[in-house]
């Protein structure tokens, strides 16, 4: 009885010592500043030995859906490890978390017992550990803290990702439209002049500058001026495709990258595209205005396959629109 009883507590030290090992190994990944993948994909390399358990799940707010959750899964048997992305669900309300997708996904994938344990930050649920067992859960008091202990781990993980993500977008995104500021247009620019050197097909840059602007902040005040920067960059996002790039250099002066034209003649299709949609009314506070735009182009590589180069005649382009009327757009030359 007595050898039962030693060998009990010595199988217990193990677990414990080999819980605090994987809990060490995702700690070291976290002071080491890696990204928020490298994280889960030790959390789904740790937890299934620590836990004993056949499912590991982790749901993760989803990236392009908000309100929902990406469900990561992974199954353990005799064939081997797969891991799965589940499609997009609801169902994590923030009072009763437990009650979110990831106990309904494990079951589903083949567990008979789960266990579930939100990921908060702050007071929000930002994700969802779960683990599933096929028979029983083993009769280990302590797993529930070790549940817990990866969550907090997590947790740390999203922490840092959201301030990374928020320091990013503070330097590369207006914060008074939400579009790429001057900083990130400049690197897309690059990015995608050095595709069409590779081979890939060219494109538009499109230089703007908002008509009469001045008039609407002194005649109106600065909140309707900026209320109208922020109606033109909605406007200005409808009027493009999604790979395209709309950018704030900041005042009222605005670009467009064309990725991927046909022709360089489709660019002018955008730009009177462009000038129609922001000259349709606009409701600043108790008044109504009507907004011109004058717009240079400059086409790529034709142009230019620099970016300075480009960028210096589309604007020279846009100062030469802003002489003619009643069309207001000029080519740095004709396509």
């Amino acid at each position: 009885m007595e050898s039962i009883l030693v060998e009990t507590h010595l199988s217990a030290l193990r677990d414990r010592v080999s819980a605090l090992e994987a809990l060490a190994a995702v700690d070291r990944l976290i002071l080491a500043g890696a990204q928020l993948e490298p994280v889960v994909d030790e959390l789904f390399d740790r937890m299934p030995g620590v836990m004993r358990c056949e499912y590991t799940c982790i749901a993760l707010p989803s990236v392009d859906r908000p309100g929902l959750w990406d469900l990561h899964l992974e199954s353990h048997g005799a064939g081997g490890t797969g891991r799965v992305l589940l499609p997009r669900q609801s169902g994590a309300e923030v009072h009763r978390p437990r009650l979110g997708p990831v106990p309904a996904a494990l079951r589903r994938a083949g567990a008979e017992l789960v266990q579930a344990w939100p990921v908060t930050l702050d007071t929000r649920v930002v994700a969802i550990l779960g683990v599933g067992f096929r028979d029983a859960i083993p009769a280990d008091p302590s797993l529930g803290d070790t549940l817990e202990s990866f969550a907090q781990r997590l947790s740390l993980a999203l922490a840092r990702s959201e301030r990374e993500e928020r320091l990013y977008r503070q330097a590369h995104f207006d914060a008074l439209t939400g579009l790429p500021n001057r900083l990130l247009f400049r690197d897309r620019l690059t990015d995608e002049l050095q595709q069409v050197r590779e081979g890939g097909l060219g494109g538009a840059l499109l230089y703007l500058d908002l008509d009469d602007f001045k008039q609407v902040n002194d005649t109106l005040g600065h909140p309707a001026g900026d209320q109208m920067l922020a109606i033109v960059g909605q406007r200005l996002r409808g009027c493009v495709k999604e790979h395209d790039t709309v950018a704030r250099l900041g005042g009222d002066e605005f670009t467009v990258i064309l990725r991927a034209l046909p022709e360089p003649g489709a660019a002018q299709h955008v730009a009177q595209r462009i000038i129609d949609t922001l000259a349709a009314p606009m409701r600043l506070g108790s008044q109504s205005r009507r907004l011109g735009v004058s717009i240079g182009i400059a086409v790529f590589p034709d142009d230019a396959q620099e970016s300075d180069d480009l960028i210096r005649m589309a604007d020279a382009a846009m100062y030469r629109a802003k002489q003619q009327d009643p069309i207001r757009i000029a080519w740095h030359r004709s396509p």
